[in-house]
Formats: structure tokens, sequence, C-alpha cells
């Protein structure tokens, strides 16, 4: 058995979890004889309970240091370890932090001590289970509006959003329209199944496979990268025949595993599994109350309007949210002529009773508006935004600091020492690098040119290498390149051709490689 190396040995209390016997898992059988699929998978996800068999029997050794992602951490500290308190405090959650040797590891020891061949799912008859051989996005249906997907898995929703807002003052661009009631990884088995009996498929956590991805050029035999199946809490839902790979030491808090028994014969269930099958409806009926509670957040404010009234006075209005004591926190979007004020979306208001509120901008200048709901659970997901307010119309020889657009989609005000850019990025439904929808970023400009003719574009970038932006006017392309990519801003000067007229300008991402601009200029030549 390989072991993971580390100096850092998993913290359960050996006192709550003396018993080493193993835990097998429920099976359902998982048939195809035209794939060649003939096995018994796991009906949940390994969870810390059963895990924990295996640490005490083997006195097995964890990874020193997880990409741990909770309330107290983020994977960018740096600074988790398998044996969180957070992670291991309830035992019917997925057993995450151990890495993809971790889960094989596991699957060896069930192996060898009850003396039958479970083992990790391969590819295909992951894919097979998770999609019931249907050719639809999900198992129970397309669901492209992902209005249906809480009932059956646990991803990227409103709790999710809510929670971390809470616990980090971060929320995603875009997630589910649903809410799962859970904010990480919960308790396996808390949404509807899918025909076959299979629960948390395409949520909770993603899942290692022992097929490879990619083999060590140096040692061919040696796998370097896993297949790693399904959604997680923290991800949108992608279809089930997207897969994603892992390196062997990567160790993540998103990452779990379920085992297979590569054998159709049925066995009678344990002493032990009975156990834990009657201990897990009792963790779930728990679990239960506390996903109550989080689908009580108060729902999004519809209707949000703004309307300018006097001399920079906006009276703003919307309709109520669902939920129960529910007060309401207003955020703007300045366009300040001096650069001064962030362009982002920032608070104003909160606390606000009434459904309108009264703002006074600091000048004519544009605005715009987004309202949330907010109640001791947590707060809404986002209301429609609206604009309001003069937009400046830009010139040929004019500088014009990115962040002075007048339309926008996929981006994002990026600041850094008082400097503010706009980060092209089209993930807007936080995918993974590899599994990403082309929808490219765009900003749009009010532009005058009074001449026809050659012209010069000068931008100050800097983004990915061969990151791709086109500048159009209306239906003619003014100018596209690839930028020459780095970690700091470079000037770059490029050949265009302007058309005389009012058409606004437009900056459009071309491909899926991001890239952060401060300004640009064009000129005449």
């Amino acid at each position: 058995m390989k072991k993971i190396i580390t100096t850092l040995a998993i913290g359960f209390s050996t006192n709550l979890w003396a018993n080493s016997l193993p835990i097998e898992p429920v099976l359902v059988p998982i048939v195809e004889a035209t794939k060649n699929i003939n096995i018994q998978m796991g009906k949940y996800e390994v969870t810390v309970e059963e895990f924990t068999r295996f640490v005490n029997a083997t006195d097995y050794k964890m990874s020193g240091k997880c990409y741990l992602y909770n309330a107290k951490h983020l994977p960018s500290d740096g600074t988790g370890t398998a044996n969180d308190k957070d992670l291991t405090a309830n035992p019917f959650r997925p057993m995450v932090c151990i890495g993809p040797y971790g889960a094989m590891d596991y699957a060896n020891w069930l192996a060898k001590t009850t003396g039958k061949p479970y083992r990790l799912p391969e590819k295909n008859e992951w894919l097979y289970a998770s999609s019931e051989g249907k050719s639809s996005r999900f198992a129970f249906g397309d669901d492209f509006n992902y209005t249906e997907m809480c009932d059956y898995e646990n991803i990227e929703d409103a709790a999710n959003s809510a929670g971390l807002k809470q616990h980090h003052n971060y929320r995603n661009r875009i997630s589910a329209n649903c809410n799962d009631g859970a904010i990480y990884h919960t308790v396996v088995g808390m949404y509807r199944p899918n025909s076959f009996g299979l629960h948390d498929m395409m949520g909770n956590v993603r899942e290692f496979l022992q097929t490879c991805h990619v083999f060590n050029k140096k040692e061919p035999k040696q796998c370097q990268e896993y297949v790693l199946a399904g959604s997680g809490w923290h991800w949108m839902p992608r279809p089930t025949d997207v897969f994603d790979s892992m390196g062997g030491n990567f160790v993540g808090s998103i990452e779990g595993f379920r085992v297979v028994l590569d054998s159709s014969t049925k066995h009678s269930q344990s002493v032990q599994t009975k156990t834990f099958v009657n201990n897990l409806v009792v963790a779930q009926h728990d679990e239960k109350h506390e996903h109550d509670r989080l689908k009580s957040l108060p729902t999004s404010p519809p209707g949000l309007y703004a309307k300018l009234e006097g001399e920079n006075q906006v009276n703003l209005s919307w309709l109520p949210s669902t939920g129960e004591s529910v007060s309401y926190s207003l955020y703007r979007s300045y366009l300040d002529p001096s650069a001064k004020i962030s362009r982002k979306m920032t608070k104003i208001a909160e606390g606000i009773k009434a459904l309108y509120y009264v703002d006074n901008l600091p000048s004519d200048s544009a605005a715009s508006y987004q309202v949330f709901a907010d109640n001791e659970i947590g707060q809404s997901q986002a209301s429609n935004e609206v604009s309001i307010g003069k937009h400046p119309v830009f010139h040929v020889d004019e500088r014009i600091q990115a962040e002075f657009y007048n339309q926008y989609r996929n981006t994002k005000i990026f600041e850094k020492e008082q400097q503010q850019s706009v980060l092209f990025d089209g993930n807007a439904g936080d995918n993974m690098q590899n599994q990403r929808p082309f929808v490219p970023s765009w900003l749009k400009y009010d532009f005058n040119s009074k001449n026809t003719g050659q012209a010069m574009l000068k931008m100050n970038i800097r983004g990915q290498q061969g990151a791709i932006i086109e500048f159009w006017q209306g239906k003619h392309l003014v100018a596209k390149t690839a930028i020459e990519g780095g970690e700091n801003y470079a000037e770059q000067n490029i050949p265009a051709r302007l058309m005389a007229g009012d058409e606004p300008i437009q900056i459009r991402a071309a491909n899926k490689l991001y890239f952060i601009l401060d300004w640009f200029e064009l000129r005449y030549q």
C-alpha cells in the first residue's frame, strides 16, 4: 500500500473511532452489456466515518497540506490541513483532502480486508452511471437555466453565494438559479438519487477515478494526472460527459471519491454497514434542519427601477423579496469623472426597511445600482442592474480609461494600488479552465470620429500571452491583435482604421484567454 508522504496524521479522536473494521459501501448494480460494464457502485461518496476505519486499522498518514475551502480557509491561503476540525466534525460528509493516492489506498485496503475486488471507478463506468446512458446534459434533463439542479445536487447556488459573502466577503458572478440548502460539502444522500439509486453524482464533491489522463513521459507506466468526474459545491454544474483531471499529488477539499465492486455477486450487508445506514438516516435528518434554515434565505428583490430627478437625485424602488424579517442593502457603481471613486459595485446603504431609497450622486455622471435582500440567515442573490445618468462621449486623440465604459458583459473591475483597470474573463459560469464555454467579454464606449482613415491604437494592458483583443465600430473592425502577455502592464501600439461617425467603440475578447486593460487611445495617422 502506498502512503502519501506526510508529517501529519489525521486528527480524529481514537476514542470515538476505535473500531477499525471496514464499513462496506451500500451498492447498486450498474450493468450495460454493450459497454462491457457489469459492476456494483457505491450509492454514496465515501464518508469520513468509512475512511476513519482505514486510518485506525493502518495508522495511515494523511497529507500535511490541503487546499482547504471552508468558512475559515480559502485555497489561496495555503494554510489548510487534512485534519481541520470542520472537515471531520460530521462523520457523514464526504472524505476530502485525500488526493487520488489516498482514494486508491483506501480502495486497496477495503479490497484486501474484505477479500472482494473493490476499486475506484473507470471513466466509462462513471459516465454511464451518472448519465444513465442518456444524451441529455444531466440524467434528469438538460436544465439549461439551472432551476431544477438543487433538487438533485449540492452545487454553486444561492446558499453557497450567501455563505461565501458572509464568510469571505465574496460572491461569484453567477450561480445556479436555485437554493440547495448547503454552503460547502454536506452529508451524503441529501438530494434525489438518479434512476440507478446513486446520490451526489454531479455535486457535493468531485470524484477521483482510477483512469489515467496523462502518463509520465519518463516513466510511461506511471500516471501523472488522474481523471476527475462530476461537479462539486463550489462549481457550476457541468454536463455528465465533461471531465477534468488532477495531478497525483494534488490534495484539495472539493475532491472526494466513491468505490465500485468489480463483481456482480450480491453479498449480504455486514453489521458495520447496517449500523452505518441507520446512523446516516439520523445524520440526514439533523442536516435537513440546517438545509431548511438556509433555504429560508430571502429571494432576490425583483423590479429594481431608477429615475433621475432634480439635481443628481436618484429615486430607486423595487418589489418586495419573499422571506422573513427582510431588510435591503443597496449597492452602487459610480462613474467618477476624476477616477478617484471606485467603479466597483459598493454598498451605499443597508438595513433599508422600505421598498425605495433616494440617492444623491456627487455629480451628473452615470451610475448603476443593484439591491439585495437580507435577513438573519444571509443575503439574497442580486436584483437586476439598472443604470442612469450621462456617460462621456470620447473622441480621437483622447486617452480613455478602461473603467469609463457604458455597457459591459463578463468583465470585472480590477483594483491594485489605487489603479482601476478592467479584467476581461469570460468565465461567467465559474467553470474549470478547460471547460469554459466561449462567452466573450466586452465593453462599450460612446465615441465619435470625425474622419475615416488610418489610425494608431495605443493601449496599456497585461494578461495571458496570446489573448486576442478586437476593437469595433459598429460592424467595422478597427483593430485586432494578440497581446504580448506578462504580469506587468505594457504599452502596445497597433495599426488601426477608423470610420467617421458616432458608432460606439466595442472592445471584445476574441478567445478564452484573460487580459486586463488599463487605458487605450486612438489617434489619426
